[in-house]
């Protein structure tokens, strides 16, 4: 079968899961329909599967639009407020996993270097160039705790946050609204996105089919205090089944390569961490009652930037406040507590 038919094949089974997964009542239909479908198949079956890069980026791109969209000209105003809660929730959530790093390390038998880099919530890509350079870091299980922690977290997340009230930031714009298009700002848009987008490539900063698109639309929208584009439900319903057939996709044959003591040590730790989010949560909420319990608990889980703005679209989350955390978590730990634990391995751990 070519190239051509076995994408077809996949996009046919991701939807079909997707489709199945909504009429079921199942949270987040589009993104965990084809992420389960595909992983399974892929584990217990023989079936051959192809999914281009690509269409997991033209996802994240659209993904990106529609996350950048939420940041006004008063939302970033107010993220400046929010800045001491952002650093409190990035050092509770990165310190308890460092210390949980530490009960990988005694349950799985692997070394400090690969339970610590597969423990920190700061992007599998760069955790996994990290463990490269690092002689005592096992890559491939960096590579599985940290995609593994991806599917603990979309799996867990969801279903807690499926009982807890429903936000009141569900996007819908008005006529008014949709009809005040400005092709000026749109082009200013496309060129900065396209600018960020070079340049995070160069730098290999994660995820910039993503990140381009997010700062280009907050930046335009902050200084024009205007809307630049709205994105059709059916894109964001084909760009959540991009990315989670990519996500399914994305452990080859893993049953092969995971030991029962290996799987349990990152289900226990990531099940715990996801607890310690629940009661960093609670803190917050105490301290800045203007923020709801669950605009506070999807900025503090551990997962991709991509799949928690997801959950808090759907779930009418403050999606400007989930973003902003995880992107000031994102930059703390690629600027400063990666180099520094890099270093500090390299010199105490002799890695």
């Amino acid at each position: 079968m070519n190239n051509k038919l076995l994408i077809l094949r996949t996009f046919i089974i991701a939807a079909a899961t997707g489709f199945l997964f909504q009429q079921v009542g199942i949270f987040l239909p589009w993104l965990l329909g084809p992420m389960a479908s595909l992983l399974l198949l892929r584990q217990y079956t023989k079936i051959e599967f192809e999914w281009p890069r690509l269409l997991q980026r033209i996802g994240l791109i659209f993904l990106g639009i529609q996350i950048g969209s939420a940041f006004t000209k008063t939302s970033v105003e107010l993220m400046w407020q929010d800045f001491p809660l952002m650093i409190l929730m990035t050092f509770s959530v990165v310190g308890i996993a460092l210390l949980l790093s530490y009960l990988f390390m005694r349950m799985s038998g692997e070394t400090t270097a690969t339970s610590v880099l597969g423990s920190l919530p700061g992007g599998l890509s760069q955790m996994v160039l990290i463990s490269e350079e690092i002689k005592t870091a096992n890559s491939t299980v960096v590579t599985m705790m940290q995609t593994f922690r991806i599917f603990v977290v979309v799996t867990v997340v969801p279903f807690f946050t499926a009982f807890l009230p429903k936000g009141t930031h569900l996007k819908n714009l008005s006529i008014d609204e949709l009809t005040q298009f400005n092709m000026t700002h749109f082009l200013v848009f496309v060129i900065l996105g396209t600018s960020f987008f070079i340049g995070m490539k160069k730098i290999h900063f994660p995820v910039p089919e993503l990140m381009a698109p997010i700062l280009s639309m907050a930046i335009v929208q902050f200084i024009t205090n205007h809307p630049v584009v709205e994105v059709p439900s059916i894109v964001l319903i084909l760009s959540q089944i991009f990315v989670g057939a990519h996500l399914g996709l994305s452990l080859e044959k893993v049953r092969d390569k995971l030991t029962f003591r290996l799987f349990g040590a990152i289900v226990l730790t990531n099940l715990l961490l996801i607890a310690f989010c629940i009661f960093i949560t609670y803190i917050l909420t105490m301290i800045h009652p203007q923020n709801t319990f669950l605009d506070f608990f999807i900025s503090a889980a551990p997962g991709g930037i991509a799949e928690m703005s997801i959950t808090a679209i759907e779930t009418g989350a403050d999606l400007s406040t989930v973003t902003s955390f995880h992107l000031f978590r994102i930059f703390f730990i690629l600027l400063i507590a990666g180099p520094l634990l890099t270093y500090g391995m390299k010199k105490w751990l002799k890695a």
